[in-house]
């Protein structure tokens, strides 16, 4: 299977007070963090909502503001025209997660369990997240998850950083 990686990066960290996808933990930016758990599983990475040095950055669809589905979605797209199989996407936010991450998700959809806005997806599935963003409004990812009949796969524990507090201090 040939997997996209993608960090979801178009928040506005608002809860946070800050941009914490330039967090620094352990001397680095939290996205890279991210970026170093996902970039080995995956044939290419981009990341969306935003601009990151170095890496190909694409837009939300089908516009800003949607939350974690709008990066998903630009995702899907991008890989279903680059000719990859599947999307592994995670937010920004999340240091520590596993680098076996897309085997223990298996075949997709499947998201974390806990932790819905890290997933497996299936390229092919582009259409139908767009249809529900576009034609309803809909933004739950819970209901993104009923519709595409995702599995939660139980990965363990690892940091969700919403807010300065959470921030491991180091």
């Amino acid at each position: 299977m040939k997997i996209l990686a993608a960090v979801l990066a178009g928040g506005q960290s608002s809860r946070f007070g800050s941009d914490k996808a330039l967090a620094l933990l352990d001397g680095r930016p939290l996205i890279d963090h991210v970026i170093a758990a996902l970039a080995p599983q995956a044939e290419a990475l981009v990341i969306c909502g935003r601009d990151y040095p170095g890496y190909i950055g694409i837009a939300d669809l089908p516009a800003p503001g949607l939350g974690p589905l709008g990066g998903l979605c630009a995702a899907l797209h991008h890989a279903a025209a680059t000719w990859h199989d599947a999307v592994l996407c995670a937010p920004c936010d999340t240091p520590g997660l596993p680098h076996d991450l897309a085997a223990r998700l298996g075949a997709g959809p499947a998201v974390v369990l806990g932790q819905r806005s890290i997933g497996l997806w299936p390229a092919a599935l582009a259409p139908r997240l767009l249809a529900m963003l576009e034609d309803c409004g809909e933004r739950s990812i819970r209901r993104w998850i009923t519709l595409s009949s995702a599995r939660e796969v139980d990965c363990g524990a690892f940091a969700n950083i919403n807010r300065a507090g959470d921030m491991p201090p180091g």
